[in-house]
């Protein structure tokens, strides 16, 4: 039964973060094109896309956010290790699990903050300046995504280092480290 648990728990957070990755870089690309026509458009034409700016704002936030959890999972982040070989190996584990369990809190809290804000602003109808695209769409979605970070903190507070961990599946797609 747990090994039936554990391998849906996989195959989801797998699956998941192909979409949550998949999505991000699709962003990305739009931002691209919308950049690129707007450059064209500006220069050759005479004529700038209207909103594009706009758009590339939120898709900007949304492709930040959007890739956040896989970013934690990997420990992409940004970090400077100048003392850490001067520290025994378990102190070092300690001290990172007692970090997950820091910006697990931190990041539930953000989340928490970011949805109220996101109800208020649907509430309130608030839409984006030119292209009036509401305000709480991209708020909701900044919100979901830092509770999935929030989720893997917690994942990690309680796993440790992910690197360590032995590898049990050899193909990609079945990646059991995928959030």
């Amino acid at each position: 039964m747990i090994a039936h648990v554990s391998r849906l728990w996989c195959n989801s957070a797998a699956a998941l973060k192909r979409l949550l990755n998949l999505t991000a870089g699709l962003m990305l690309l739009l931002m691209m094109l919308l950049t690129a026509v707007d450059v064209v458009g500006r220069y050759l034409f005479n004529r700038p896309l209207i909103g594009g700016a706009e758009l590339i704002e939120i898709m900007l936030a949304a492709s930040i956010f959007l890739i956040l959890p896989t970013i934690t999972w990997h420990n992409e982040h940004v970090a400077v290790d100048l003392l850490d070989p001067r520290f025994p190996r378990w102190l070092r584990a300690l001290r990172d699990r007692l970090c997950h369990l820091f910006m697990a809190v931190g990041c539930g809290y953000m989340a928490m903050t970011v949805w109220k804000l996101a109800e208020r602003a649907a509430r309130y109808n608030s839409v984006s300046e030119y292209l009036s695209i509401p305000s709480a769409w991209a708020m909701f979605l900044i919100g979901v995504c830092l509770w999935l970070t929030a989720i893997t903190f917690a994942v990690m507070t309680l796993l440790g280092d992910a690197n360590a961990l032995p590898a049990t599946h050899s193909h990609p797609l079945e990646e059991a480290t995928a959030l």
